[in-house]
């Protein structure tokens, strides 16, 4: 079975982005998200990984994407999330740093596959996304 990731594109009132600088492997900035829990819809693990990676309390907007990746057996989600709340925060063995950036002066320590997912949110990109429960 396919590895899920979810993510979600997060932005603030002057429409820069959020995200996070992971504190392991490759040390990169990339969107809050992470991997899928049992029994979780997908627009519920994007909320989870944004609040325990960020503490910004989330609601799903829309569906920005699904990226596949058949060689990692990867499939990822990236929704548009709007901020409702931000609870305190600090940095952990997950997370080094949080940040909201401009679309122009993204981080340099990025993955090319975030560049993507961050450019297709900025140019507002719209898919269907259904949750049966």
């Amino acid at each position: 079975m396919a590895n899920v990731g979810v993510f979600a594109a997060v932005f603030d009132d002057m429409n820069r982005i959020l995200c996070v600088k992971i504190n392991y492997g490759s040390h990169n900035w990339t969107l809050p998200g992470g991997h899928l829990e049992k029994n979780e819809s997908p627009d519920e693990g994007a909320k989870r990984e944004v609040y325990e990676e960020t503490g910004y309390i989330i609601d799903i907007e829309k569906l920005i994407s699904v990226y596949s990746t058949p060689a990692k057996d990867e499939v990822v989600f990236v929704f548009k999330g709007v901020i409702k709340e931000h609870t305190q925060w600090t940095p952990n063995d997950e997370i080094e740093k949080i940040g909201f950036f401009e679309r122009n002066n993204l981080p340099k320590q990025i993955h090319s596959w975030n560049i993507t997912r961050i450019n297709d949110a900025y140019d507002n990109r719209v898919s269907s996304f259904r949750v049966f429960r």
